[in-house]
C-alpha cells in the first residue's frame, strides 16, 4: 500500500487548477493519477501556488466513491483519504478550492490499477 500525492497550484493563465502527482503526471484542470486497493491519497497546495486553500474533495453525484475513509482535512491543510480495498474502475471527484475568497471547483480522475 502507497501514498500517492496530488500536488495542487493554480494555472498560470485564469483561475484553474495546476495539478501534479508523485507518479509525474501533470496538466491544467485535470489529470487522471493510478491508486491501488488500500492506497491512501493525499491533496497537497503547492507553497506559493495561487491558491489560498482546499475547501473539500468528494465523489461527483455521477460517480462511485473508491474511498473506505472519504477525504477529510488534516491539520495542514491537506486532504487525505483511503482507497477501498474493493474498488474498481474509475473516480471522477470535485476539488473545491479558495483563490483570494473566491470558491471554484475541478473535477479529476483517480484509476484503480488492477493487481494482475
Amino acid at each position: 500500500m502507497a501514498t500517492e500525492t496530488i500536488f495542487i497550484s493554480k494555472q498560470t493563465n485564469g483561475n484553474g487548477l495546476f495539478l501534479s502527482d508523485n507518479e509525474g503526471h501533470s496538466g491544467d484542470n485535470s489529470i487522471t493519477t493510478e491508486v491501488s486497493p488500500g492506497d491512501t491519497v493525499t491533496w497537497q497546495l503547492v507553497s506559493g501556488g495561487g491558491i489560498d486553500e482546499i475547501v473539500n474533495i468528494y465523489a461527483k453525484t455521477d460517480s462511485q466513491d473508491i474511498f473506505s475513509s472519504d477525504p477529510a482535512k488534516q491539520s495542514d491543510g491537506s486532504f487525505m483519504g483511503i482507497v477501498s480495498n474493493s474498488a474498481t474502475g474509475k473516480e471522477s471527484y470535485n476539488i473545491a478550492y479558495k483563490i483570494n475568497g473566491v470558491k471554484y471547483i475541478d473535477d479529476p480522475e483517480l484509476d484503480i490499477q488492477d493487481d494482475d
